[in-house]
């Protein structure tokens, strides 16, 4: 390590970015969270809402957002999760649907655990319905940090608080699709599971959660629950966890991705690396075009807590030093219509949103966290920042589907044929494609 480094880190260090007490502290202390409720953000550019259609021809709408975190304490009261999406409210009340990752399992944990194992209250799981979501992916990584009572806990206060658990289940069927909105005998479903956990023996084997590797045999199991879905239901949302931490996407994690959109999901959305990756539209073999959110990175976390917008987005030395990387802070939320008319049709888009964190300021244990959406117009340093590391997802910025995006003109706030598609598949144009890509 050169000198510099060691200068840097040193420095960092005192800013807040050693092992900071909103990681390590017992969970205990977090009763002290303040339960002030942060008002909603307002989004000065968000596309003109249309007006309300009958309900014979509403579309049916589902965001779909990233991980939920409960660092202790800064996140582990249920006021504290509460207040922390309270700015999200306003959005959430307009879909039918709202899914976020409970990246945690459910129980207590021990004072002495390592800082890395996540776990919540019942409480807090319970909370989620009151902030506006009402269906959570419980396969992840974490799901086992409390072994299999963990795992039965969290569908247990899942199933008794009204929330679709999507991943697992109770018997012996985690694949099963669940229903996330139904109206008009029209349905739209997820399936959901993660391609691994952190637990060894008995856990990472229970048949409660939806596990499957990123090898050919958990792709076609990965196949096989896609088909079910589409068997049943009008529009199935993939909805997986799986790469690696604070860098884009895996290869590897892509290719289980266009799996299921070959096998028909109408979208595919990935979270587990905690920051963002770009949008990519896949073209499948029937002629459809399914967006895959490669990773839509954190909802709400105590991630990049020490970062400030004059400083560069991440520690160029080492990226994955999490306390002052920028990127875990924006996340991607997944907005999601389905229509059911003459022609069945997906028209999608995207909101990023923004993670306030106090602990940059004061160094709290217990900082003030709210995610808002973000504005490009008041957050226009935050923007200006992240957009200088090249190696980061800034092609989010550009990407014609991100609802509030800077408008030049007015010619470009009609709607961008890249954020529509046909749910109906049509071959011929997918053989000309590949005819394409072959030349």
């Amino acid at each position: 390590m050169s000198q510099v480094l060691r200068i840097v880190l040193a420095m960092l260090a005192v800013a807040g970015c050693a092992p900071s007490a909103s990681d390590t502290s017992a969970a205990a202390s977090a009763t002290a969270e303040s339960s002030t409720t942060v008002a909603a953000a307002v989004v000065k550019r968000a596309e003109p809402v249309a007006p309300s259609a009958p309900s014979s021809s509403r579309p049916l709408r589902v965001l779909v957002g990233g991980d939920l975190i409960p660092h202790r304490p800064s996140l582990v009261s249920p006021s504290a999760i509460v207040d922390a999406l309270a700015p999200l409210a306003p959005l959430f009340s307009e879909a039918d649907a709202v899914v976020a990752n409970y990246e945690a399992a459910t129980g207590e944990l021990d004072k002495k655990a390592f800082r890395l194992a996540y776990a919540a209250p019942p409480a807090w799981l319970a909370s989620l319905p009151a902030t506006g979501i009402n269906a959570v992916t419980v396969a992840n990584n974490h799901a086992c940090d409390l072994g299999h009572e963990g795992v039965e806990t969290t569908l247990a206060t899942a199933s008794k608080a009204g929330l679709i658990a999507v991943g697992g289940d109770m018997g012996s069927d985690p694949w099963a699709p669940r229903t996330l909105v139904e109206r008009d005998g029209k349905r739209v479903c997820a399936v959901a599971w993660t391609t691994f956990v952190n637990a060894q023996g008995g856990c990472a084997k229970t048949s409660r959660l939806a596990i499957a590797r990123e090898d050919a045999a958990g792709r076609r199991a990965v196949a096989a629950a896609v088909k079910r879905a589409t068997s049943t239901c009008d529009a199935t949302i993939a909805i997986f966890h799986g790469g690696e931490e604070y860098v884009r996407q895996t290869p590897a994690v892509m290719r289980v991705a266009r799996q299921a959109a070959e096998a028909g999901a109408a979208a595919v959305v990935i979270h587990h690396p905690h920051v963002a990756s770009p949008v990519v539209v896949h073209r499948t073999k029937d002629g459809r075009r399914v967006p895959i959110f490669a990773s839509i990175g954190n909802l709400v976390s105590n991630q990049g807590e020490s970062w400030k917008p004059p400083m560069f987005p991440v520690l160029r030395e080492n990226r994955r030093l999490v306390c002052v990387n920028g990127w875990t802070r924006l996340g991607v939320l997944a907005d999601l219509s389905f229509s059911f008319g003459e022609t069945p049709r997906l028209d999608w888009s995207f909101h990023l949103t923004w993670t306030d964190n106090d602990h940059a300021e004061n160094k709290s244990p217990l900082p003030k966290i709210a995610t808002r959406v973000l504005d490009p117009d008041e957050d226009g340093a935050i923007l200006s920042r992240l957009s200088d590391d090249r190696k980061g997802p800034v092609a989010l910025f550009d990407d014609p589907c991100w609802v509030e995006r800077p408008i030049a003109d007015e010619a470009a706030r009609a709607p961008h044929p890249r954020c529509s598609t046909s749910l109906v598949p049509t071959p011929e144009r997918g053989t000309v494609a590949r005819a394409r890509k072959k030349r």
